[in-house]
């Protein structure tokens, strides 16, 4: 089942300059010996027999710091701290950074999408949870996966949800100038397959290991999900995960990829893993968890980046960017590795942000560029 990796990919937009792009990769590949080489525009033509399979992971940010609110030890604070959210939410367009990212799609055109902090924003006026009350609210104001799935629609792509889990769903008191209303977010974790991919086994679950705030009486469920996905006629099991952040969760993340190790550890199809693990390589304890478990991190160091995915400023208005580690990452394993991999950052580059002047995320995007013999 599994292939050998070919570092030989077709990465032409057109069919007359297929033969003088394989030529001056061949050129640069004989006088660079194993210097890596950035990945260009991904191909838009390709045989069936020998179609590459590409993978993206992106975590495309809510739009603002809880780290306030979660500090909070006065819960009379927690109407206030919540305000302050919800207002950085807006600010940050996500409908504006949507068009970004479905740019930056549209250029890979990959077969699989990884998303991260996959937001559903929901109102309720007056509120009723400062009472003690429980009734949901409801009213959608901002639903990120609709959003997304129109701009990618806007250009012309055809994505289906083939993966999605829940995350975390919290429910709590916002002031405004008209009283205190509820505002409510729940958080996915989504799979987005191309139109010509084919899906099944498709699931989703919680991790066991979750943090607890008890002053905020607040539960922070993460998870992964995963599909069966078929490319070319060759099966991949493809899972999507976003563990504990880096800041304050290291205990709770490292037990959450042992919990996903496990997962997978009798899965015989080749497996692809990406998301935003929040734990830096190499170094991170959970990243080193994955690697003794015989997984592969796809990412390839040259001389023109070096994968570093997180983060810029949470007001996304950072002029230049601030990333300083590598915590979105792609993984392989029940898969033969060639010493080529082609594998590139995305949304890090001044001509990428918004005419806004906002990043299109505070992570980059990653792309993966598989080809087959």
């Amino acid at each position: 089942m599994s292939k050998k990796l070919n570092r030989y990919g077709k990465f032409s937009k057109s069919m007359s300059s297929i033969k003088i792009v394989l030529l001056l990769f061949g050129i640069l590949l004989s006088l660079s010996g194993c210097e890596k080489i950035k990945m260009p525009i991904a191909p838009e033509v390709s045989t069936p027999d020998t179609e590459p399979l590409t993978v993206m992971t992106y975590n495309v940010y809510v739009g603002s710091s809880a780290d306030a609110l979660l500090g909070v030890e006065n819960l009379l604070q927690v109407p206030i701290e919540v305000a302050k959210i919800y207002n950085g939410i807006m600010a940050s367009d996500f409908p504006g950074r949507a068009a970004a990212i479905a740019q930056s799609i549209k250029t890979y055109q990959p077969h699989l999408i990884g998303l991260q902090e996959i937001s559903l924003i929901r109102r309720q006026s007056p509120g009723d949870r400062i009472a003690g009350g429980t009734v949901p609210a409801e009213e959608v104001v901002i639903d990120f996966l609709e959003i997304l799935r129109a701009a990618l629609h806007a250009e012309g792509l055809s994505y289906e949800v083939a993966g999605k889990v829940e995350n975390l769903d919290i429910e709590m008191p916002i002031f405004t100038d008209t009283g205190i209303d509820d505002v409510r977010l729940t958080d996915y974790d989504v799979i987005l397959s191309r139109s010509d991919v084919g899906i099944s086994r498709s699931v989703g679950a919680n991790y066991t290991t979750a943090l607890t705030f008890e002053t905020l009486g607040l539960e922070v469920k993460r998870g992964y999900t995963a599909i069966d996905a078929t490319v070319a006629g060759v099966t991949y099991r493809v899972v999507n995960t976003h563990l504990e952040a880096e800041a304050i969760g290291e205990e709770s993340r490292v037990a959450q990829m042992g919990e996903l190790v496990n997962i997978l550890s009798e899965e015989t199809l080749p497996i692809v893993l990406l998301g935003d693990f929040n734990t830096p390589a190499p170094d991170g304890p959970a990243y080193q968890l994955l690697l003794s478990a015989g997984y592969v991190d796809l990412w390839q160091m040259d001389s023109q980046g070096t994968g570093n995915t997180c983060c810029q400023a949470p007001t996304l208005q950072n002029e230049t960017s601030q990333h300083r580690k590598r915590i979105d990452q792609i993984f392989v394993r029940n898969v033969e590795i060639p010493t080529q991999i082609l594998t590139r950052t995305i949304g890090d580059t001044a001509s990428e942000r918004l005419p806004s002047g906002l990043w299109p995320s505070d992570h980059a995007g990653v792309v993966a560029y598989l080809a087959f013999e």
